[in-house]
């Protein structure tokens, strides 16, 4: 392959692979899995619904902790979508699960509407980052619900890495908010943006790299109908693909000036 050749495929390659991180791929949750961490004498199972079309679900039931997740080990990825409580009937959880390696170890975003006690502990009104680490790999086994209740202190296996808790900072029913996320585009960075329409509720970066991968999921908590909808994953290249392209355009325009050079 001639030198002309060689660098048209190196830049084809560095703009299809820069091309992945600025379109997000609407998502079709008929491939995702629900899971619900049932303790005895909880709330049950969680019910999730795919609606037409399966861009969107809606949980039903007032259930433990539950997870709706999507099967896929992305080490970089952004997800936006947005979230609804379509009733008015209750003030518990939802949020979302990320860098998830199984059902006691994973990173979570939960969203308190009120605050209340339960199982021992008290929860806080408003958002918490929280890091689960289990020792088995079994959530029943090594997570207690209290763990999932509790979003001020460290508890059990659970750590709290961020939150923002405040007498008016809960979810409000019936009311659509968007959210951002950025796992591990910088390595060890988590990076989350919660908005209601154009107003900006809590924009935080935590740094933790206990979890470098991991799935994706839709989380809540003690709370009936929670509509998850519109969502993108947008998968990130590892740095060491974009300095591999680089390179290679690097030494085809060496190559192209020696010849030049021997040319004339």
């Amino acid at each position: 392959m001639n030198n002309k050749n060689l660098r048209y495929w190196a830049i084809a390659g560095l703009l299809s692979c820069t091309s992945m991180t600025a379109q997000a791929a609407p998502v079709d949750l008929s491939g995702w899995t629900a899971l619900t961490l049932s303790y005895p004498g909880g709330q049950g199972t969680g019910n999730w619904v795919l609606e037409p079309g399966n861009t969107a679900v809606e949980q039903k039931l007032n259930a433990d902790p539950s997870f709706f997740l999507n099967n896929q080990n992305l080490s970089s990825y952004t997800v936006d979508g947005t979230w609804q409580v379509k009733t008015s009937g209750d003030d518990d959880y939802m949020g979302f699960a990320f860098g998830y390696q199984n059902s006691s170890n994973f990173y979570l975003f939960d969203w308190k509407q009120a605050s209340q006690g339960y199982v021992g502990r008290t929860a806080a009104e408003g958002m918490t980052i929280k890091k689960f680490e289990g020792a088995t790999g079994d959530g029943l086994a090594d997570l207690s619900l209290a763990e999932f209740w509790e979003n001020q202190v460290n508890f059990g296996d659970m750590s709290v890495l961020a939150t923002n808790h405040s007498s008016t900072s809960g979810w409000v029913d019936n009311v659509l908010y968007t959210f951002h996320l950025e796992y591990n585009i910088n390595p060890g960075e988590i990076h989350i943006v919660i908005n209601q329409g154009a107003t900006e509720l809590w924009n935080v970066t935590v740094l933790d790299s206990t979890f470098t991968s991991g799935q994706f999921g839709f989380y809540n908590n003690s709370q009936s109908n929670v509509r998850y909808a519109g969502f993108e994953v947008t998968p990130v290249p590892e740095p060491e693909t974009y300095a591999m392209l680089l390179a290679g355009l690097a030494l085809t325009g060496f190559m192209a000036r020696r010849r030049k050079e021997t040319d004339v």
